[in-house]
């Protein structure tokens, strides 16, 4: 699962790290975030009609072209990469409408039951880890998660894009902290996943794996939405 996450670079940076162009350009922005959570309204990158990659606001949390009513309750955030093109939510986004979401990381939560204390039952906490791909720059080095959009009509000319990440079962390092992870692509293969005229399934049996994911204990203040800055994203210790 991925339900928070980090992308610590403004527009600009994301756009060269991309070779993309932003759409209304100079209509919106975007600067460092730290903790991202469901319903943000972030950079996504897409084909534009001629096949160039574009950076999009959307909503994260895809709401289905098909539904009649407006978005409400849990957003859908994640998508399952081994049901996406089966599930009626996804099943045209994963043939038409892929997406690569910017990031340089995001969290997990791992259970840990604390000793018990006088006798008392043990008690279990959370522990949140930031997970990143392995660099010098920890928490600065944009990536890519792999996604799907759609786009939902509100009105006439108007419009709501939003987004989901898709998800992969836990491998390497990380696999330890959630059964779950985002689903990360080589970069020569980001063209392909953005054109709607290949087919995803064989672009996705190169997916990456965990080997190049590096991970540290951050403070639980991550776990409130409404907490931000670089000092989310220091070890445990260094808090």
């Amino acid at each position: 699962m991925c339900g928070r996450y980090t992308l610590a670079g403004n527009l600009d940076q994301i756009a060269a790290r991309f070779a993309a162009k932003t759409s209304d350009e100079g209509l919106w922005d975007w600067e460092p975030r730290y903790n991202i959570a469901p319903g943000a309204v972030i950079p996504a990158v897409a084909f534009n009609g001629s096949k160039n990659r574009t950076i999009v606001p959307m909503r994260w949390g895809l709401h289905p072209s098909w539904r009649k009513e407006s978005p409400e309750g849990r957003p859908l955030f994640n998508a399952r990469v081994e049901t996406a093109k089966e599930k009626s939510s996804f099943r045209t986004p994963y043939k038409r409408r892929r997406a690569l979401i910017p990031t340089t990381g995001w969290y997990e939560w791992e259970r840990i039951e604390m000793p018990s204390v006088d006798g008392k039952r043990p008690k279990e906490i959370k522990q949140p880890s930031f997970i990143f791909e392995d660099s010098e720059d920890v928490g600065s080095e944009i990536f890519a998660f792999a996604g799907l959009w759609d786009r939902w009509r509100v009105d006439e000319g108007i419009e709501l894009l939003s987004c989901t990440i898709l998800t992969t079962a836990a491998l390497g390092p990380v696999k330890h902290l959630h059964h779950r992870m985002p689903v990360r692509l080589p970069e020569k293969l980001w063209d392909a996943w953005l054109d709607w005229d290949e087919n995803p399934d064989s672009i996705l049996e190169s997916q990456l794996g965990g080997d190049d994911l590096g991970f540290y204990e951050v403070d639980r203040a991550v776990g409130n939405a409404r907490n931000e800055g670089a000092e989310l994203i220091r070890p445990a210790a260094a808090v």
